[in-house]
């Protein structure tokens, strides 16, 4: 029964391609957790799923069912024609590789039928599973050396989460998955199961105790605005607006009070970055050592930069070599191992490629707010908002880690608009629930 009902499929390729395309997806997430071998290769694998051909045109229908697939493939194709005034040719075909999944991801979950609650509900409780099982990990190592943890964060380092070691990626990954279990027990009919609703609220529970131990500042400021967005959207249909506001906003200042008094990882993380909002308001130089500071530094090199570059930016091939010359310029003092990119994936854009070429990026990203109308569209936005700001704040689509965070949530979330898309096996069972 359920996934592996045949009755619910449209012949044996569209039930291979099925259960195959499911575990692709939950390999990329235990790729994104473990391994960046595993992540590379299973999101290939959901790819080339794509193309059976019994079920091709249904992939596309899901793929043409929003702009953001299209969205997708313009921002790659900005980086592929960047080559002809990208000096550094070597450094171009390394970007290329790492962009790549701009065109691989989103037609591969396509390859997925989100349309159906049945396969909705395995994906969904998969994902659960494997991110609870890094945070439990993460959790036991935590627990063996407490006090030694405690006191690294005195020095900014985080506690040990993933194999990888992306703690930033991790907490807004987990932020993430807190507002897919409010989401999911708004509005799937099989969060009717009590036992589907004990596991999402556990696990709200679970991940929003950790993002609070990790202390992970991106993590923190969008596990806040995911509990506002959730509080906002249940108080508004049942009292007055402006009280459905300040109500969440309260509870929130109190949830941080109590952190802030009770876990000593969030303390920490706290005083450290008053430490360094207290250096600027004393008109300190910038201090690379200093994590804040190091990515206000960037920004001040890219905008530099940016004035005596041209139109058309650096390329995507000499956006490493251009920064370096802005850090011997103005920041020397600052050691190869430590000097970045722009730390605003925006910024990064504008710098590579001129403020026309920039734009892909923000109207991608903007593109899922403009569905006709589907349910749930106040968690599509919410998605919006959250990937705005950690753009904003982090340069996450150049590395590979934060480039299938971005496309995987994005295009889970827009298979809402897939359900109005008829089931290619409705023709068979026109009496069957999805």
């Amino acid at each position: 029964m359920g996934i592996f009902d045949t009755s619910k499929y449209n012949g044996k390729q569209d039930l291979y391609q099925s259960i195959f395309g499911l575990l692709c997806a939950v390999l990329m997430v235990i790729g994104f957790l473990q391994s960046r071998a595993l992540l590379s290769i299973a999101t290939v694998a959901l790819f080339v799923n794509a193309f059976w051909p019994a079920n091709i045109t249904r992939v596309f229908q899901r793929f043409n069912s929003s702009r953001f697939g299209w969205w997708a493939l313009i921002y790659l194709l900005v980086y592929v024609i960047s080559i002809f005034w990208s000096e550094n040719k070597e450094e171009w075909s390394k970007v290329m590789m790492l962009k790549l999944p701009f065109a691989l991801i989103p037609l591969g979950m396509c390859s997925l039928p989100l349309e159906r609650a049945d396969f909705r509900k395995y994906l969904y409780v998969a994902v659960l599973l494997v991110s609870s099982a890094a945070v439990l990990m993460s959790l036991g190592r935590f627990a063996m050396d407490y006090e030694q943890y405690i006191a690294n964060y005195t020095y900014s380092m985080p506690i040990p989460t993933t194999i990888v070691g992306d703690h930033i990626r991790f907490g807004l990954w987990l932020a993430l998955l807190v507002m897919m279990g409010f989401y999911v027990m708004q509005f799937e009919v099989f969060a009717q199961s009590k036992l589907i609703r004990l596991l999402s609220w556990a696990c709200i529970f679970l991940f929003s105790l950790y993002i609070h131990i990790l202390s992970a500042k991106t993590g923190l400021l969008v596990l806040y605005l995911v509990f506002l967005g959730a509080a906002f959207y249940r108080l508004s249909r049942r009292i007055p607006t402006l009280v459905a506001i300040v109500v969440p906003a309260l509870l929130a200042a109190l949830s941080m009070f109590l952190a802030y008094r009770f876990v000593p990882t969030f303390k920490t993380k706290i005083n450290y970055v008053l430490m360094e909002v207290d250096m600027i308001k004393r008109g300190e130089r910038l201090n690379y050592n200093l994590s804040d500071q190091g990515r206000l530094i960037t920004y001040d090199i890219a905008w530099h930069q940016m004035q005596k570059g041209t139109a058309l930016g650096t390329g995507a091939g000499d956006i490493i070599p251009v920064m370096n010359e802005g850090y011997d310029e103005r920041y020397p003092e600052v050691p190869a191992d430590l000097r970045f990119v722009p730390i605003n994936q925006f910024l990064l854009e504008f710098f590579a490629f001129g403020w026309i070429l920039g734009l892909p990026l923000i109207l991608m990203t903007l593109s899922p707010v403009f569905n006709k109308q589907v349910q749930g569209q106040f968690f599509m936005n919410l998605t919006v908002v959250i990937f705005i700001f950690s753009l904003m704040v982090e340069a996450m689509l150049q590395i590979q880690m934060g480039i299938f965070l971005y496309l995987f949530f994005m295009m889970w979330m827009l298979a809402q608009k897939w359900r109005q898309i008829i089931p290619a096996h409705a023709k068979l069972s026109p009496n069957s629930k999805h």
